[in-house]
């Protein structure tokens, strides 16, 4: 049984605009103040609280810098809009349809909160595709830490994994604990398995 583990945001998943107007949609949306200094100060606040893996970074970072808004509200309108705007390589559910069909187990590691994640990937409509979904915030490391990977193995059993992701985390993180590792270049999940030299 071998399992094929995709990464979600810039891989599964990928917003039709640059990130700082989705923030700065949301944040507006909810009648606050989006400067490039106010997107400046929110990126810094979150980054931070998201390397520690601290509780809710997102309402954290909006805690923390000053756009006339509440914060549960700017929250709830980045949840929305990042869901609304997240879309899927054309033929991604065809794919992952394939590969399930073909024997594959399908799973998702991803860098980020669980709750928050799974809200991107159900309105996408992939969650059904896949049996297992390990966020980061599940073991408090992010990749390419080892940990979120031996997670994802407890959680999905299977023979030999491979990686699909689109950053060196996910690469270098798949390559340490011996699973195979292939670069998402946004052309689809067509390719799939025949660049990890397995048949289907």
């Amino acid at each position: 049984m071998r399992a094929i583990v995709f990464d979600l945001d810039g891989t599964l998943l990928e917003f039709d605009r640059p990130y700082e107007r989705v923030l700065a949609d949301a944040i507006t949306a909810a009648g606050g103040r989006a400067t490039d200094e106010t997107l400046e100060a929110y990126f810094d606040a979150f980054s931070e609280r998201f390397r520690a893996c601290e509780p809710d970074p997102i309402r954290g970072a909006f805690d923390a810098i000053d756009v006339d808004a509440d914060p549960d509200t700017l929250t709830d309108s980045l949840r929305t809009r990042e869901a609304q705007l997240s879309q899927s390589p054309e033929n991604a559910a065809a794919d992952l349809e394939r590969l399930a069909e073909d024997g594959y187990r399908l799973g998702v590691l991803t860098n980020g909160v669980r709750e928050w994640q799974l809200t991107k990937l159900r309105a996408a409509g992939l969650e059904e595709y896949v049996e297992r979904v390990v966020a980061s915030y599940d073991v408090g490391a992010h990749k390419p830490d080892p940990a979120p990977f031996e997670r994802l193995e407890a959680r999905l059993p299977a023979d030999e994994y491979a990686m699909v992701g689109d950053s060196d985390a996910d690469l270098e993180g798949a390559s340490a604990v011996g699973w195979e590792a292939h670069r998402y270049s946004g052309d689809g999940f067509g390719e799939l398995p025949g660049v990890f030299g397995w048949e289907s």
